[in-house]
C-alpha cells in the first residue's frame, strides 16, 4: 500500500515539474499574427494589414517581406516597436502597419512570414475587378538587348472624361535605367476612355531580371482614387557581342546638319554648321561622339564647338539628342566642303553593326573682292535687262499710239488721202520702212497677217482709187474694209508662215 502512494507521488511530482517548465516556455515564446481588415477587396484598392511581433528578440522591421511581392504591392505605413497588448498580458509587443495593393483579381494568398523561429498563418483574399478596367501592360519587346531601349505601355478603360493616370518620375527600377512617357487620353467609339502611360527602359546588364514597375496612380478630377502594381514580369535580357564597344549606342541613330548662313559665304567671316544626331536612347551621352572627326584644314579652320543634349518624352517613345553648333570660317573662295560625319551603332533588330556616313552641303564662298564684282556684275545686268525692258515698252506704247491713230483716221473716214495717212501710220505702228508703198504694204501685212482671199482684189480696188487723178474721190467702203481688216489682224503662225 504505501509502495503504490509512493509510486503515485513520483508521478504527481513529475507531471507538476513538467507543467511548470512548459509554462516557463510558453512566457518566453515568439509570436508572429497577421491580422486583415478585409477578405475581399477590389484591385486597385489597398489591403490594411498588420504584423504583430510578440516577444521578438530583433525589430519586427527586419521581417523579410518578399514572399509578398509576387502577387501583392508592399507599403509600410509605420511601425510601433514597443507596446504592450492585453491580448498578450506581460510580454513586449512590436508592430508593423502595412498597406497590400492587390496585382492580380482572383484569389490571391498573403504567405506566411517569418522572422527568428515565428511564423505568421497564411491569410486567403478575394479580389476583384472594379470599375475601371484590369491594366494591359504591352512590351516593345520581351528579349531585348542590354542598352537597348524597351518601351513598355500601361493601358486602361475608363468611363470618366476626366480620369488620369501618373507615375513617379523619379523613381528607381533596379537593373534599369527608366524615364517615365507622357500620359495620353483618347476617346474610344463606345464613349469610353482609353488611358494610357508607360516607360522608356534600359537595361544595364544581360540575364534574367525580374521587371518591377513602378505604381500607376489613378485620380479623376485631381484626387487619387487607385493605385495599381502591375505584375512582376522576367525579361530575358540578351548580351551583346563582345566585339561591340561600350561607347557605340545600341538603337538605330539618325544624323543632319544645316549651314546656317545659307547665302554665299564670305572668307574670313564667322558662320556656323549646325549638326544634330538623334536616337531612340534613354541617356543622351550614349549617343557617338563626333568631335574629333571636325578638324580644320587649308579650306577652313573651326572654332571651339558649342553642343547640348537633350531627351524628349512622349506618349510613346523617348528621343535622345545632341545639337552641335559649330562655328568657323572659310579661308578661300570657292565650294568648300565640310568634313563628313562618320557614325556607327549596334541595330538590335539585325544584330548588326552598322554605320552611317554624312556628307553635308557645299557652301560657296567668296572673297570681298569678289563679292564686289559680282555686285557690279549683278547691277549691270539688271540695268542691261531694266533698259531692254524699257525699250519693249516704248516700242508697244509707240505702235498701240500710232495703231490707234490709224484706226481714228478710218473710222469715219471717207477721204483717200486720209485712207493713205492711216497706211503709213499702220507701217509705223509696225516699224516698217517709211513711205510704203500699197503693194509694199501689202506684202509686208500678209508675211505678218492672216488674209482673206478676197485681200488682193481689195488691195488693187484701194490702189487704183489712191492712185487715181481725182485725190477727192469717196472711199467709204474701202476704209470700212480696211479698218475691219486692222480690228480683226491675227498673226500667222509657225506652219503658215512656213
Amino acid at each position: 500500500m504505501v509502495n503504490i502512494s509512493l509510486k503515485y507521488l513520483s508521478i504527481l511530482l513529475i507531471s507538476l515539474i513538467n507543467n511548470t517548465c512548459l509554462a516557463g516556455k510558453d512566457i518566453d515564446n515568439t509570436q508572429l499574427m497577421l491580422f486583415v481588415d478585409k477578405s475581399e477587396s477590389i484591385l486597385g484598392r489597398p489591403i490594411r494589414a498588420e504584423l504583430y511581433g510578440i516577444s521578438l528578440k530583433s525589430k519586427i522591421t527586419n521581417v523579410k517581406l518578399n514572399p509578398l511581392n509576387n502577387d501583392f504591392g508592399v507599403v509600410a505605413d509605420y511601425v510601433i516597436n514597443d507596446t504592450s497588448d492585453k491580448r498578450w498580458p506581460g510580454k513586449s509587443v512590436q508592430i508593423l502597419k502595412l498597406k497590400l495593393y492587390p496585382r492580380h483579381i482572383g484569389k490571391l494568398i498573403i504567405p506566411g512570414l517569418t522572422i527568428n523561429d515565428a511564423q505568421s498563418q497564411k491569410k486567403t483574399i478575394h479580389v476583384k475587378q472594379g470599375k475601371i478596367s484590369v491594366p494591359k501592360a504591352t512590351f516593345s519587346t520581351i528579349s531585348p538587348y542590354e542598352r537597348q531601349q524597351l518601351i513598355i505601355q500601361v493601358a486602361f478603360i475608363s468611363t470618366e472624361s476626366s480620369a488620369r493616370l501618373s507615375v513617379k518620375g523619379d523613381t528607381d527600377i533596379d537593373g534599369f535605367e527608366n524615364t517615365a512617357l507622357n500620359f495620353k487620353r483618347s476617346k474610344n467609339t463606345d464613349g469610353t476612355y482609353l488611358l494610357q502611360i508607360g516607360w522608356a527602359l534600359s537595361a544595364i546588364k544581360s540575364g534574367a531580371l525580374k521587371l518591377e514597375l513602378p505604381p500607376v496612380t489613378y485620380s479623376i478630377s485631381g484626387v487619387s482614387r487607385k493605385r495599381f502594381y502591375l505584375p512582376i514580369k522576367t525579361l530575358n535580357i540578351k548580351a551583346l557581342p563582345s566585339y561591340l564597344p561600350p561607347t557605340i549606342p545600341v538603337g538605330k541613330v539618325t544624323i543632319k546638319s544645316v549651314s546656317v548662313n545659307r547665302n554665299i559665304l564670305q572668307t574670313n567671316s564667322l558662320s556656323y554648321w549646325e549638326l544634330s544626331i538623334n536616337g531612340a536612347l534613354n541617356n543622351a551621352y550614349n549617343l557617338p561622339p563626333v568631335l574629333r572627326q571636325i578638324k580644320s584644314n587649308k579650306q577652313v579652320r573651326f572654332l571651339p564647338i558649342n553642343s547640348e543634349r537633350s531627351t524628349k518624352a512622349t506618349d510613346s517613345t523617348l528621343f535622345s539628342t545632341v545639337n552641335y553648333s559649330i562655328p568657323f570660317k572659310a579661308l578661300q573662295s570657292g565650294f568648300v566642303t565640310l568634313p563628313k560625319i562618320e557614325i556607327q551603332y549596334f541595330d538590335p533588330d539585325d544584330a548588326k553593326l552598322k554605320t552611317i556616313i554624312h556628307h553635308s552641303e557645299d557652301v560657296f564662298v567668296l572673297s570681298v573682292i569678289w563679292r564686289s564684282f559680282l555686285s557690279l556684275a549683278i547691277i549691270f545686268m539688271l540695268f542691261y535687262i531694266g533698259r531692254k525692258i524699257y525699250e519693249v515698252w516704248q516700242r508697244y506704247i509707240y505702235s498701240h499710239n500710232k495703231r490707234a491713230q490709224a484706226i481714228e483716221k478710218l473710222h469715219d473716214n471717207n477721204d483717200i488721202k486720209e485712207t493713205r495717212e492711216s497706211i503709213i501710220l499702220m507701217a509705223e505702228a509696225e516699224y516698217w520702212p517709211e513711205n510704203t508703198t500699197i503693194s509694199q504694204w501689202a506684202n509686208l501685212w500678209k508675211n505678218k497677217y492672216q488674209v482673206s482671199n478676197s485681200f488682193e482684189e481689195f488691195i488693187s480696188e484701194l490702189s487704183s482709187d489712191l492712185y487715181s487723178l481725182n485725190s477727192n474721190t469717196k472711199t467709204t467702203k474701202l476704209s470700212k474694209q480696211l479698218l475691219n481688216i486692222v480690228k480683226n489682224r491675227k498673226k500667222l503662225n509657225v506652219d503658215s508662215k512656213n
